[in-house]
């Protein structure tokens, strides 16, 4: 059997629950036993929705007692002084053993060019720690290409790609070996074998989107993918674990 890790699931509450959803830690550990999920890199709604740097406290405290949650903060460029500068983001992220970080451009409203995150993914670089992103904060293959390229020494994990990304995001995998993608949403016609047969299922991680994704599709678009058991294991667990493992903060 598959031993999966999740890189993309949310914990807390949110603004909007549709009805059905898990909605408690709790329900989402109900769910990874469920689907023989064995950990999950999580972040907090509340850093996404409302609060940034209360949402990476609470975190780390509904976290504190479960060693299945691996811990992911959201980023924020420190300007006019409204949160933490890149220096005392990353030591309190190294504090509170924090293995990745999320950008949320779109909801929290800043731009990705170097003028901005370039502190950040500098200190990101230099720790060798990789960064998630989704395509539902209106990030456009051009700009993950520019990112990509602008930032060659870290890795960036772009969830929410989606069944019409292929060709879009085909030629960004191709000339950026930094460039890792979700496969959460990946549910293009035979799009896990075609991307495991031309840029390699190194390239591919693992995620569900909880708890707004589905687990069991998510689990069942790896578990059936005609590959080899050696590209699933990559996958479902060995990828993740490989960039997380790379960490020294």
């Amino acid at each position: 059997m598959l031993r999966f890790i999740d890189a993309r699931c949310m914990l807390g509450n949110r603004c909007i629950i549709r009805e059905g959803d898990p909605n408690t830690k709790e329900d989402i550990l109900e769910l990874m036993d469920r689907c023989h999920i064995e950990k999950a890199v999580v972040y907090h709604a509340m850093a996404k929705e409302s609060e940034l740097p209360g949402g990476n406290m609470a975190l780390v405290e509904e976290t504190k007692d479960n060693d299945r949650f691996i811990r992911q903060w959201c980023a924020l460029p420190s300007y006019f002084g409204e949160y933490l500068s890149a220096e005392d983001f990353f030591a309190a992220m190294k504090e509170h053993h924090v293995t990745s970080m999320r950008l949320l451009p779109k909801t929290c409203g800043y731009s990705l060019r170097p003028h901005v995150i370039g502190k950040l993914m500098d200190l990101a670089a230099q720790c060798r720690m990789p960064v998630f992103i989704s395509l539902f904060e209106e990030l456009t293959s051009d700009e993950v290409y520019d990112l990509c390229k602008a930032y060659p020494d870290v890795n960036f994990v772009v969830g929410n790609t989606g069944y019409r990304e292929n060709r879009r995001l085909g030629p960004a995998v191709e000339q950026c070996d930094n460039l890792y993608l979700g496969t959460g949403n990946y549910v293009a016609h035979c799009g896990v074998e075609l991307f495991c047969k031309y840029y390699g299922a190194e390239r591919l991680v693992f995620d569900t989107g909880l708890p707004t994704g589905s687990a069991t599709a998510a689990v069942s678009l790896i578990g059936y993918a005609e590959i080899s058991r050696e590209e699933k294991e990559l996958i479902a667990h060995g990828n993740i674990e490989r960039l997380l493992g790379e960490v020294t903060l």
